[in-house]
C-alpha cells in the first residue's frame, strides 16, 4: 500500500532543508480543459529553476497518461 501522506511529508522536508518555500494558486476550468498555476517562490531567485523543473514534471506526468504534450517556454521579459 502506498503511503502518499508520508511521501508528501518527505518531499516537504527536503524542500524545507533546501530553503525552498512559497505559495500557489491553481485556477481550474474543467469544461474547457484549462489549468493555470500561479506560483510564488521564496527565495525569488529560485523561481526560474523551480518553474522549469515543475513544467518538466508536468510534461512527464501527462506523457505517462498517454497525453501528447508540447511545452513552450516564453522568453523572459527584460525589466
Amino acid at each position: 500500500m502506498l503511503n502518499i501522506e508520508g511521501q508528501m511529508n518527505q518531499y516537504r522536508e527536503q524542500a524545507r532543508q533546501a530553503g525552498l518555500a512559497g505559495n500557489a494558486i491553481i485556477d481550474v476550468h474543467s469544461a474547457s480543459g484549462i489549468i493555470r498555476i500561479k506560483v510564488s517562490i521564496v527565495p525569488p531567485e529560485s523561481a526560474v529553476s523551480f518553474i522549469t523543473n515543475y513544467a518538466q514534471l508536468l510534461n512527464i506526468s501527462l506523457t505517462a497518461m498517454n497525453i501528447e504534450t508540447k511545452v513552450h517556454f516564453a522568453k523572459e521579459e527584460k525589466k
